[in-house]
C-alpha cells in the first residue's frame, strides 16, 4: 500500500513538472509572438515613415519648377534653346486654348512654349507625386501628327534633375527665366508698339 502510494506520489509529482514546463515552453513561445509581432510593427511603422518622407521631399517643387522639370527630361535641347533666346514663356490652363476634344483633353494642364507650330508646346499637369505630359509628334507633317501622353514621378524627377546645388542653381535659373504668359505677350505688344513707333 505505501509503495503503491509512492508510485502513485512520484507519477503526480513528474506530470506537475511536465506540466510546468510546459507553461514555461508556453510563455515562452508566447513571449517570443509577442517580440515578433512587436518587431514586425515596427518595420511596418519605419517603412511607412520612409514613405511618407519620400512623398513630402517630392513635393518642394512649384508647378512651374516641375514644368522645368518635364521640360530637362522630354526635349532638353528645345527648352534651353527657347529660354537662351527669351522666347519660351509659362501659362497655366491649356484647355482654355483648344477647341473640341483637345480642349477637353488639355483642361488643367500647364504648359510651356516657344510659341510656334503644335510642336513647340508641352503640355503638364501635376497630381500628387505623379506629373501627367504631353507633346505633339509629328507624323510626315505636323498636321499629321498625334499626342502622346507619358507620366513620371515628380521624385524621380527630382532625382535626377533637382539634387546637387548645382542642379538647382541651373533649374532655378530656368525658372527665373521662364516668363509668365501675361508678361511674355506684354513683351511682344511693347516692342511691336517700339518698332511702330520707329517707323
Amino acid at each position: 500500500m505505501i509503495t503503491g502510494m509512492a508510485a502513485l506520489m512520484a507519477v503526480l509529482s513528474l506530470a506537475g513538472c511536465g506540466s510546468q514546463a510546459q507553461s514555461g515552453q508556453h510563455g515562452s513561445a508566447t513571449k517570443s509572438g509577442k517580440v515578433a509581432k512587436e518587431s514586425s510593427s515596427m518595420a511596418a511603422a519605419s517603412a511607412s515613415s520612409a514613405q511618407a518622407k519620400n512623398s513630402s521631399q517630392a513635393t518642394q517643387v512649384d508647378n512651374k519648377t516641375a514644368g522645368v522639370l518635364v521640360a530637362l527630361l522630354a526635349s532638353p535641347d528645345w527648352f534651353k534653346g527657347g529660354i537662351q533666346d527669351n522666347e519660351m514663356y509659362y501659362g497655366e490652363d491649356a484647355g482654355k486654348y483648344g477647341s473640341g476634344s483637345s480642349k477637353g483633353s488639355l483642361a488643367g494642364y500647364s504648359f510651356l512654349t516657344a510659341n510656334g507650330d503644335p510642336t513647340s508646346y508641352l503640355y503638364y499637369k501635376v497630381n500628387g507625386d505623379q506629373v501627367t505630359y504631353k507633346q505633339w509628334i509629328p507624323g510626315e507633317s505636323v498636321a499629321e501628327g498625334h499626342m502622346r501622353t507619358r507620366t513620371i514621378s515628380l521624385a524621380r524627377l527630382e532625382k535626377d534633375y533637382y539634387v546637387t546645388q548645382d542642379q538647382k542653381n541651373e533649374v532655378d535659373g530656368y525658372v527665373s527665366q521662364l516668363q509668365p504668359e501675361e508678361a511674355y505677350m506684354s513683351s511682344i505688344k511693347n516692342a511691336e508698339s517700339s518698332s511702330d513707333d520707329q517707323n
